[in-house]
């Protein structure tokens, strides 16, 4: 199902939570690196929903650190959780953030000025102006020495600017108001349009061609949508996003029952939708989806694991990709639903699901067909993945970073070697107990095309284990080895054996040298990226030279630092 429903995807979140609540009137995001990916703010209630505070596009901004602070709609309610989201689709690396201040008030406040629109942010533009800097309309807080400077005066003038709406009052108004449905967070339709304008002027020709006679076809270019036989709008419809069809099923009682068409929800992407799936969407849906084959649930938790039962007791049996990424509610009894009624599983996410033991994992030792199984972050014990390992013999992707310091990644990798031949990528990120046994038993999966070896830092002794693996698997493609602290200068060389290298992160390796770097552009003609940050023996002159001599490739690059002292980035 398309998925176009706002200007800019969401890639990434945090969840900050404070020790009071407050009204917001300001959220400070201190950016020390690369400023600018910041997309969208919300605040959450008491009752768990999530309110808009503002959302913007991604900025190309300098390379300094700032406070951005943008303007924030009107809030009604106490808050003390929010939500940021990042696109880093303009940035060159990795953003950094240092801290997140929350300014509120414990009672609700509001401009006296009918000018103001009953909106603090718009009273607090119009301070502003008695302040430099004060230009930049997405940013409140562009001048370090002025920072805060329109509260402060607000604070001290609030009798003569503002009123001040005591609690009780509030609560009473929040209990008379009604909850809107599902569509009341819908903004105005945009989306499907590139999808719908090629099947208008390229797909719907060659259709109507091949079902009318060739006279009737002439008359075709001219007809009205209402003419159109209910095959022709369906296949339409198959271009629209999934708020789309919901505005098409108000239109009319034929429209609405069009959309109800299961063969137009085999594909059911939620995660954009996050801050307003729960029981009731989940209800909505599930009726229009018995042909469901792939589900992504990720960000989703607005919503109990029975309900989510329910769902999977309607529509789970054709599954074959579920995603439930960050899900706080998913726990053992979850897993023990899903492994009963989703057999055909091949991909399943599972990232950040904290809730679940390995009791719950051990569920999934029934399924028989993953060929995808994402834990990073997760409780999974060593003998449990080993099971579900065995049980699954076409696993070509397996994220295990971020697990418990217990799993015994040596273990793994050997059962990987033994039951799972065609594994294409390996995520150990912060694997504690990889050895060099592990690293052999992974060179005898051949068909690998990525490895992450990120902040394995207690690996020792390692000998020709990783010579062995980088030259057995010739498919290698990505290979991640931050802060991989007991590479030698040989491992290093060893790396120009993949040919087919298209990404290379070494940062933080100490004993990387020039003479080395050069041999990667030399040896490695698919050579996209490398990332050479903190790479203590690689001098900014050298990183110059390469960006100019090799253009084709991005060499990653950046010491940025504060108070005087230079930024750099190529």
């Amino acid at each position: 199902m398309p998925q176009n429903n706002t200007d800019v995807v969401s890639q990434d979140y945090i969840t900050i939570e404070y020790q009071e609540a407050v009204y917001p009137i300001r959220v400070s995001i201190y950016e020390v690196y690369n400023p600018g990916s910041v997309i969208r703010i919300w605040a959450r209630d008491s009752d768990n929903r999530w309110f808009l505070l503002w959302n913007g596009l991604p900025q190309t901004v300098p390379l300094m650190p700032r406070i951005f602070s943008p303007p924030l709609q009107s809030c009604d309610f106490k808050t003390k959780v929010l939500r940021i989201e990042f696109n880093h689709k303009l940035l060159k690396y990795y953003t950094h953030l240092d801290a997140v201040k929350l300014i509120g008030t414990s009672e609700l406040i509001l401009p006296k000025d009918q000018f103001h629109k009953q909106s603090l942010t718009n009273l607090l533009k119009s301070i502003n102006c008695r302040y430099p800097c004060h230009e930049d309309i997405h940013n409140l807080t562009p001048d370090y020495e002025n920072v805060h400077s329109d509260i402060i005066y607000l604070e001290k003038t609030l009798n003569e600017h503002c009123t001040v709406y005591k609690s009780d009052i509030i609560a009473n108004f929040h209990k008379s108001k009604l909850i809107g449905p599902l569509y009341y967070y819908v903004p105005p339709l945009k989306e499907g349009s590139n999808s719908m304008q090629h099947f208008l002027s390229v797909e719907l020709t060659e259709f109507m061609k091949d079902k009318l006679p060739s006279d009737e076809s002439k008359k075709s270019s001219h007809c009205s949508f209402s003419m159109l036989s209910d095959e022709i709008i369906i296949k339409i419809l198959k271009n629209l996003d999934l708020k789309s069809l919901c505005r098409m099923s108000r239109v009319n009682k034929h429209f609405n029952n069009l959309a109800q068409d299961p063969l137009l929800y085999t594909r059911l992407n939620l995660k954009p939708y996050w801050y307003i799936i729960d029981t009731k969407a989940l209800h909505y849906l599930a009726f229009k989806c018995k042909y469901l084959q792939q589900l992504d649930l990720s960000w989703c938790s607005n919503f109990s694991v029975p309900d989510l039962e329910k769902f999977l007791d309607t529509c789970g049996s054709l599954l074959t990709h579920l995603r439930l990424n960050c899900c706080s509610c998913i726990d053992d009894y979850a897993m023990f639903k899903i492994s009963r009624g989703c057999k055909s599983l091949k991909e399943l996410g599972l990232r950040n699901c904290d809730l679940i033991h390995d009791k719950g994992f051990s569920y999934l030792e029934s399924l028989e067909f993953l060929e995808y199984l994402d834990l990073y972050r997760t409780h999974i014990k060593t003998q449990t993945l080993c099971k579900i390992l065995r049980k699954n013999p076409r696993m070509r992707h397996l994220h295990i970073g971020g697990t418990d310091k217990s799993l015994n990644v040596d273990e793994v990798a050997m059962e990987l070697k033994n039951s799972c031949p065609d594994l294409e990528s390996i995520d150990l990120w912060k694997a504690h107990t990889l050895t060099s046994q592990g690293i052999d038993a992974l060179a005898d999966c051949k068909n690998l095309r990525e490895i992450d070896f990120g902040w394995c830092g207690s690996t020792t002794g390692h000998g020709d284990s990783f010579r062995r693996l980088l030259s057995s698997c010739e498919h290698l493609e990505k290979v991640v080895l931050v802060s991989f602290r007991e590479l030698t200068e040989r491992d290093l060389r060893a790396l120009t054996l993949c040919k087919n290298l298209k990404q290379l992160d070494l940062l933080g390796t100490l004993s990387l040298t020039t003479e080395i770097c050069y041999l990667y552009f030399m040896n490695c003609p698919k050579l996209e990226m490398i990332d050479l940050n903190f790479c203590d023996n690689i001098s900014d002159c050298s990183i110059q030279q390469w960006q100019q001599e090799y253009s084709h490739v991005a060499v990653k690059r950046f010491n940025n630092t504060i108070n005087g002292i230079r930024i750099v980035e190529f």
